[in-house]
């Protein structure tokens, strides 16, 4: 673990992760201290670490999808009740029932982040998919499970044998150690992220009049207004279009175009986008292009980024890839 926080500490994104590792390392070399009666004699401190493992572990979800960086006075007031459980470190069982239920409630901050993360992307850029944590949720769904799984373990210590007990905490740390190297790894390689959370954070927010048919009427018009302007100009097959360029092009402002097209179209910024993306490809493929250049081509010409991203929405939007949607496509020409 310290070797990881080394690796990634230059990384100022991922400090708060150099940070997590860090204190997992600290923890460790505690835990064989206590277990080996070298410190327990003197003083029992780990207990109060489950205390830890949330804020540390929030913080850096935080970091990572770019939310406002919290000042230290703030950060203090996540690690209070750690704190205040010092001198009461011989209820171990209680502070550990404690931090296992703080650790809970901070990993549901956490999976609250990231859909904010996720939802906020989508409604802004166009290439949404290429900024999806979906790495991160697994790691944190498993991380959960652990966590559960430990506070059973731990309170039925008192009676399991000695060998499941050894076994079973073995086999937890086994599993916390891969996820942990794992998170490593994937910051390591440095995956694309979402930058301006925080600046869109209020972009779903529309100030209405009350009435719900003239707003949907008017949100009618702005939407068939930008939709216009994108075919028009073909602006769906910029690979990176974003809310504000289409602001920039039509005048309207951000919140105005992401509440118009989720009224008008039932779709967020990215999915409309990319069902125009799939228009435009269909329109080819029916018009014999894939015979001159390749499906992968056209997909590009029309704005997706990759073939998996393209693959994965043309699924979505038509229900077939678009090999099977091909082959219908010449087979109902052969038989016509």
């Amino acid at each position: 673990m310290s070797f990881a926080a080394l690796l990634i500490w230059n990384l100022k994104r991922y400090r708060s992760l150099a940070i997590f590792f860090i204190f997992q390392a600290v923890l460790s070399t505690m835990n064989v201290l206590e277990e080996t009666n070298i410190t327990k004699q003197y003083y029992l401190v780990t207990p109060v670490f489950t205390l830890i493992i949330g804020p540390i572990l929030y913080f850096f979800i935080r970091s990572l999808v770019n939310e406002a960086v919290l000042k230290g006075k703030n950060k203090g007031k996540h690690f209070i009740f750690a704190f205040l459980t010092l001198p009461f470190t011989e209820y171990t069982q209680f502070i550990i029932a404690c931090g296992t239920l703080s650790q809970i409630i901070y990993l549901l901050l956490c999976f609250r982040l990231l859909a904010r993360y996720h939802n906020i992307s989508k409604a802004v850029s166009s290439d949404a998919d290429r900024y999806k944590l979906t790495w991160l949720v697994k790691a944190l769904f498993v991380f959960t499970a652990v966590i559960v799984i430990d506070l059973i373990r731990m309170n039925l210590q008192t009676i399991t044998p000695d060998f499941i007990k050894g076994l079973w905490y073995l086999t937890n740390e086994v599993i916390f150690f891969s996820i942990s190297c794992y998170l490593a790894f994937k910051v390591i390689r440095q995956p694309l992220l979402f930058d301006g959370m925080t600046s869109y954070e209020n972009i779903e927010e529309h100030q209405g009049t009350g009435d719900k048919q003239s707003e949907l009427a008017l949100a009618t018009k702005i939407f068939i207004s930008i939709e216009a302007e994108i075919l028009q100009n073909e602006m769906f097959k910029k690979p990176r279009l974003s809310v504000t360029d289409l602001s920039q092009s039509t005048g309207i402002n951000v919140k105005d175009i992401s509440w118009a097209i989720n009224m008008g179209s039932n779709r967020n910024f990215c999915d409309f986008i990319n069902s125009l993306r799939v228009s435009d490809v269909k329109k080819q493929l029916l018009a014999g292009n894939a015979r001159s250049c390749s499906v992968l081509d056209i997909a590009l010409k029309s704005g997706f980024n990759s073939k998996s991203t393209f693959n994965a929405v043309f699924k979505k939007e038509e229900g077939k890839t678009p090999s099977q949607f091909i082959r219908e496509k010449f087979k109902s020409v052969d038989g016509h």
